[in-house]
């Protein structure tokens, strides 16, 4: 074997054999629990921080725990008691320590309560007197002292978490009374007042003294490390102590949040933390034990629960599995709960909990898991009020005080304000009702740029915002109560602009998008407060790579109405913009474009800035409309497709300079082409009297029968925005082009087709458009869309098509509906057809329920799920005649215990299909989706998303469910330096 495992390379041939011989050792483990296996699994192990198989050991200890006899092993969990009470130097201090925390400890959390008490009863006065000790000599003597008072400290905590109060904390336990003899006789607490409390007060009394404690001057490094491990320690078993023996959150404070000394003694602040938004390797999430008591009505965990043989019913073992159900000899007179509960017990689960952190620096430190734990814990206890609603109002509990005093504290380092937002970040929704009170002190300490320690944008503060804006959305709270507050959001808009940029793309685009949220869901507090000296930096800077960076970020700010119009007056900015047209990036000139539309549309009523502003933007494309070069006749329809965008005005001055040309252009371009003469449609509209002429030299008939889905949507949406114009023989000649759409693969096109087809049919005094629009119509009725279909429906028996009387209804129907090549159809639409004139008398609007169903108040009824129950009338077992007596003890015993059930509905006797969520009707729709390649320049979303509107009905909204995302942004998302940017 290698000394340790990190020696071998990962997906290497020696590891995996390595991994597999370890596991053969851990396997003989967990069914033997032999203690000359543990000494060998424990010694190679501990040589090493985290090995290799770490995961497998935890589990193998679990099941050995679960397996083996009390007298078994109490012998091989000794064998690491031996090790850490070893006081020769035979091991070192992290051995020691390593066998406790990663051996000894996860044993015991898992171990019976019988295991626990005959094993702390053996060792009880060791640690007490262990705990009672004082720091004397030297660096040497004081490293034994606290490496022993760190493992006992740690024990004690186990002890805590596994037993309740009656057995820690009260008059006439063993350990209690074990504890106050020792206490009593060895002179530790002779305050004892021989209530069983001893014990509990003596940790408490000694913690707050530990405390205290603390490394001179001119220490080593390695003793250094010690004494935060022996604080770190004795907050966890403050932690354990508190949590099982108090339930008033006004104690949890004082005892664990309260003294702000504490913070400093357990967190390194001479080791500078980094944060990277590029990270070298991906820190997995570790599972962390943790030491607090759990009761059944305070886990989180789901309970091992069986399920009973009824719920066969849905499975091909129905038909025969009722003949042969034996467990009513087994269970005689006991109801299926109680056997429930017997299986329950008997394979009671692993009472220690686990929670899995990211393993990054703060994450892992030795202490986060467990103030996570008591955070929830003290939540699941419902220790203080939580408010569900007028959240701006709620007043924190004193242990939030606490630590926001520690954010707000400028004395405090900034690695300690790291943990404590790192412990935010763990559990942020026990934090959103009280969004109100961290809102702004988090945003402060982004804005100051001190959490990161330089000039950018990295994992930890994008984190920190996606959490406020995601309280934001939840609560309806926003940083816009006072000026210190809007100022506060102010600066963290200013940091995210100045430090926007970044070499990949793809987190360039995050960073776009948290800046697009913050000005979305924040706007009422930035608006018209941006820093424009910033943004006129970004737009000027001629630094390599960040040349489109200024442009999106302007583009963000126009997208969000954050530049006010009357206070944009020097043209330097604009031309600053139009300059990037000029760039030879695609992706930067794209996205210089599309943002001169934006600021075109935002200054048209401006008329001393639009002119100039317009002017400087059509010279470039006159010059580049005019130059002989392929490439800059491209760069025109690219910069002006871009443009018209936002600013669809800008295509009529230039339309002639492509729309004669188009049977020239392919693929994206031509895409591009057609969208901007659908944009400019009505300038066709103006002579009427050249229509034919000008979609002749456009060809768009062409485009309707060229087989390509894209093109044809946008020429359909032309064809539909010019029809209106056309006289009666044009109108024929295209609507006979696109009859054959009406069966096309792409339900978008029939659906626009459907659209045509539907306006011509009420608006056309032509017999022959008319019948062959109604032939059209005919085949929608019958479209394999289903959205089609009730369009077409709801169309053709519309009040302007058909009467509302009945007897007219039917005769209108037949007269005007009737096709000779659609007369199938016409049958089948009759009924719907008649059925909808329902829907216009004046009871069809009356509501079956007064109340919605979230508003009703329902009467609990308890369902009887026993398959028994449900069966007795239906089948009885083969052997029933010799277990009759059984069953019907079996059944009197239900029926006393459970009366007032119901009984459970059966799918099988179900004489109809379950109710179905009501489908929308969808209208014809002409205005679909264009080009897929038509999106935009821009890396950031332009569309609002759904963020800002949920601020308003955020008092309703149930926080539990919320989950952490804000459009496409999402806490915890990380970037690898090996990372492949697929979608770029």
């Amino acid at each position: 074997f290698p000394v340790k495992s990190l020696e071998l390379k990962e997906g290497t041939l020696e590891l995996n054999e390595y991994q597999s011989i370890f596991r053969i050792f851990l396997k003989v483990l967990e069914e033997r629990a032999s203690p000359v296996i543990f000494y060998l699994v424990l010694s190679v192990a501990c040589r090493e921080e985290e090995h290799v198989c770490e995961t497998d050991i935890q589990d193998s200890i679990f099941k050995m725990m679960n397996k083996n006899s009390t007298d078994v092993l109490v012998k091989t969990l000794n064998v690491a008691w031996e090790i850490f009470d070893e006081s020769s130097g035979e091991f070192s201090s992290n051995i020691k320590l390593a066998t406790v925390s990663r051996f000894l400890l996860p044993a015991l959390l898992s171990a019976s309560s019988h295991l626990i008490i005959v094993f702390y009863k053996e060792k009880l006065e060791r640690l007490l007197k262990v705990v009672g000790d004082i720091l004397r000599g030297g660096e040497e003597s004081k490293v034994k002292t606290l490496t022993s008072k760190c493992g006992s400290f740690l024990l004690f905590g186990a002890l805590y978490s596994k037993m309740d109060q009656a057995q820690v904390h009260s008059k006439g336990s063993e350990l209690t009374t074990l504890a106050a003899d020792v206490l009593r006789i060895s002179n530790l607490f002779p305050q004892g007042k021989g209530d069983g409390k001893e014990m509990s007060s003596f940790l408490v009394k000694s913690i707050t003294e530990s405390r205290k404690e603390t490394f001179q001057e001119g220490c080593s490094e390695d003793f250094k490390n010690l004494f935060r491990t022996f604080h770190c320690s004795i907050q966890n078993c403050m932690i354990s102590v508190i949590s099982c023996i108090q339930n008033i959150e006004k104690l949890y404070n004082h005892f664990i949040f309260k003294d702000g000394s504490i913070w400093a003694t357990i967190i390194d602040t001479e080791k500078e933390i980094k944060f990277e938004m590029e990270q070298e390797q991906l820190k997995t999430r570790r599972r962390q034990l943790v030491t607090i008591r759990q009761n059944a009505q305070d886990s989180t965990m789901p309970a091992t629960n069986y399920i009973q043989s009824h719920y066969l019913s849905d499975s091909s073992l129905s038909q025969d599995i009722g003949h042969y159900d034996f467990t009513s000899s087994l269970n005689e007179g006991l109801s299926d709960t109680a056997i429930t509960a017997r299986v329950n017990e008997q394979l009671s689960s692993v009472a220690c909990h686990f929670l899995e952190l990211e393993g990054d620096e703060l994450g892992s430190h030795p202490c986060m898991a467990q103030f996570v734990a008591v955070v929830k814990h003290m939540e699941s206890k419902q220790m203080y009020p939580v408010p569900t609603g007028s959240f701006s109002e709620a007043d924190p509990p004193l242990w939030m005080k606490s630590i926001l005093g520690v954010l707000q504290c400028d004395e405090n380092h900034r690695n300690v304000k790291l943990f404590i937002l790192k412990l935010i970040l763990s559990c942020p929704e026990v934090f959103t009702p009280f969004s109100k009170t961290f809102l702004v002190p988090i945003l402060t300490l982004i804005g100051s740029g001190s959490l990161t320690g330089s000039e950018v944008i990295n994992y930890f503060v994008s984190d920190l915002l996606i959490m406020l804006l995601s309280w934001s959305t939840q609560t309806g709270v926003i940083p816009d109560g006072s000026e210190m507050e809007k100022m506060s959001a102010v600066r963290v808009l200013s940091f995210l602009m100045r430090n926007i940029h970044h070499d990949r793309r793809d987190i360039l685009r995050h960073n776009l998008e948290l800046l697009r949220s913050v000005l979305e869901i924040w706007k009422p507090c930035m608006v018209n407060r941006v820093d424009m000296d910033i943004l006129e930096r970004l737009l000027s800077s001629s630094q390599q790579g960040e040349e489109g960076s200024g442009v999106q970020v302007l583009a963000a700010l126009l997208v969000n109405e954050m530049i006010d119009p009357e206070k944009l007056t020097d043209q330097k900015l604009a031309l600053s913009l139009i300059s990037r047209v000029d760039n030879k990036y695609r992706k930067v000139f794209q996205a210089a474009a599309e943002t001169c539309g934006m600021l075109l549309k935002l200054m048209r009523n401006k008329p001393s800035f639009f002119d100039g502003l317009k002017s400087n933007i059509w010279r470039k494309l006159e010059k580049l409309n005019n130059s002989k070069s392929a490439d800059d006749k491209n760069r025109f329809l690219e910069v002006l497709y871009f443009m018209h965008r936002h600013y669809p005005e800008c295509v009529k001055d230039f339309s002639q300079g492509f729309q004669y040309t188009l049977k020239f252009k392919t693929g994206i371009q031509l895409s591009q082409c057609l969208e901007m003469l659908l944009a400019t449609t009505e300038s066709y509209l103006e002579y009427p009297e050249n229509l034919r002429s000008e979609l002749k030299m456009i060809g768009l008939q062409s485009y309707l029968i060229k087989n390509n889905s894209t093109d044809q949507k946008i020429a359909l949406q032309i064809l539909d925005n010019v029809i209106g114009s056309m006289d009666s023989a044009l109108v024929k000649e295209y609507l006979d082009v696109i009859k054959d759409l009406a069966y096309h693969s792409d339900s978008e096109i029939r659906k626009i087709v459907m659209g045509l087809f539907s306006k011509q049919y009420t608006s056309t005094e032509d017999v022959n458009i008319k019948k062959m629009s109604l032939s059209c119509l005919m085949t929608g009725l019958s479209d394999k869309d289903s959205s089609i279909q009730q369009s077409t429906i709801e169309f053709l028996t519309s009040s302007d098509l058909l009467p509302r009387d009945s007897f007219d209804h039917i005769k209108t129907l037949l007269t005007n509906l009737h096709h000779p090549d659609h007369e199938n159809t016409l049958v089948s639409h009759f009924p719907v057809s008649l059925l909808s004139t329902c829907v216009k008398t004046p009871g069809y609007t009356k509501k079956i329920f007064s109340d919605p169903l979230d508003q009703c108040k329902f009467q609990e009824q308890i369902v009887n799920t026993s398959w028994r129950q449900q069966h007795v009338s239906t089948m009885l077992p083969m052997f029933a005649d010799t277990l009759a007596s059984q069953t019907m003890a079996t059944m009197a015993s239900q029926s006393s215990q459970t009366s007032g059930m119901l009984r459970a509905t059966q799918l099988s006797t179900m004489e109809f299909a379950p109710t179905q969520g009501s489908s929308v009707a969808i209208g014809f729709d002409s205005t679909s989706s264009l080009s897929q390649h038509s999106g935009s320049s821009l890396l950031f979303s332009s569309k609002p998303s759904n963020a800002s509107s949920s601020i308003n009905d955020s008092q309703s909204q149930d926080l539990k469910s919320s989950s952490l995302e804000i459009g496409s942004l999402k806490l915890g998302k990380r970037f690898f330096k090996a990372q492949k940017e697929s979608e770029y």
